[in-house]
């Protein structure tokens, strides 16, 4: 089994940009295609694995034009999810 590459110029610039968000405000929506492509291209099983390899849910959102992400750290009512 391949096992997907976290550690792009890309997807570590995506991860600090989804860190200093979810840090702000509790959650990071990414909806730009720029962003979503490399998202996309890692798979349901690799979204899932980058995002709990950060902390954070990862929840596609309108079969895939948007991803929400989210801390697994904070409470829900914190991260606006109640």
């Amino acid at each position: 089994m391949l096992m997907a590459n976290y550690d792009t110029p890309l997807l570590h610039a995506l991860s600090r940009r989804i860190q200093i968000t979810v840090a702000e405000t509790g959650r990071c929506l990414v909806t730009t295609p720029a962003e979503l492509a490399p998202l996309k291209a890692l798979g349901d099983e690799g979204l899932r694995r980058f995002a709990s390899s950060h902390g954070w849910t990862a929840v596609p959102r309108l079969g895939l034009t948007q991803i929400e992400f989210f801390s697994v750290h904070l409470p829900r009512t914190a991260a606006g999810l109640v």
